[in-house]
């Protein structure tokens, strides 16, 4: 497909199917390179590989870079009959129904108020029960719409998995797969999923989210040093491994407030005492 001359887009050119994940080659057609077998089997390798994605529910999109002709970008997209097969598949957890419980306020609770994030700017997100997902139990799961029941982060780790499984050769009855040995070999040039937009610029485009940008000015920006973590949003944009990587920092990093203020403590205590000490 034509570049669509939207930068910020996050869909396919028929501004429906969102992408999830990127692959990126260069054209063996018009590279400068004499070893014309080569280039065969890796474009060999490469359409076997895609051709198995297809097989398995992916839907692709190739689009040609505008400042080098030999880049092309290939959109993978996964429809929601593919995400909730492999969400069952991957035992991944998704919301039932939203969280009832009463949660009794800390008492210090008013202190915290003056280091959390700006609730107008960055929500909190809603409690959910989560169980593992289910296809004969779809009903019982919270889906009010369908284009956001997956978050981003979740469906680019479906397809990251789906990548990692699809096969691209068959040697000695040995079956060959996985993007990793695609990469390896050159025949891709990188694999990725897309930010929602600019980290320090704003997206015009409706239909961004500005998660990016938010998570900027509102938490990595020096000027929120003080700041508590958005935990839920970060586990929202960047998935649950990281979120939890986060947290475990910031837990950290509070224990070692206290042992820095003893350390400190210790260390007045000895220069301000330094005239007095005798030794013996």
């Amino acid at each position: 497909a034509e570049f669509n001359q939207n930068p910020e887009s996050l869909y396919f050119n028929d501004g429906q199917r969102r992408i999830d994940f990127i692959l990126v080659y260069e054209d063996e057609s018009r590279k400068e390179n004499r070893k014309r077998s080569f280039n065969k089997k890796q474009k060999r390798k490469r359409e076997v590989y895609e051709s198995n994605l297809i097989t398995r529910g992916l839907q692709l999109e190739a689009t040609r870079s505008i400042l080098d002709e030999k880049v092309i970008f290939v959109k993978v997209h996964a429809p929601w009959e593919v995400l909730c097969t492999y969400a069952e598949i991957m035992h991944i957890h998704l919301p039932l129904q939203p969280n009832d419980l009463k949660v009794q306020d800390s008492p210090f609770s008013w202190i915290t108020r003056f280091f959390s994030v700006n609730e107008n700017i960055i929500k909190p997100e809603k409690e959910f029960f989560t169980a593992p997902f289910e296809n004969e139990r779809l009903s019982d799961f919270y889906i009010q719409d369908k284009s956001t029941f997956f978050s981003p982060a979740t469906r680019s780790r479906i397809v990251h998995f789906i990548l990692c499984r699809g096969e691209y050769a068959v040697r000695d009855n040995v079956k060959k797969f996985g993007i990793n040995k695609l990469l390896d070999s050159g025949i891709y040039k990188a694999a990725f999923p897309l930010h929602d937009s600019r980290f320090n610029h704003q997206s015009q485009d409706p239909s961004c989210p500005n998660e990016r940008y938010l998570l900027y000015r509102e938490w990595a920006h020096p000027r929120n040093i003080f700041k508590l973590q958005p935990l839920h949003f970060i586990r929202k944009y960047y998935g649950e491994k990281i979120g939890i990587y986060f947290a475990w920092l910031g837990f950290y990093t509070q224990m070692l407030l206290l042992a820095a203020v003893v350390g400190l403590g210790c260390f007045l205590y000895g220069y301000f005492t330094k005239d007095n000490c005798t030794w013996r």
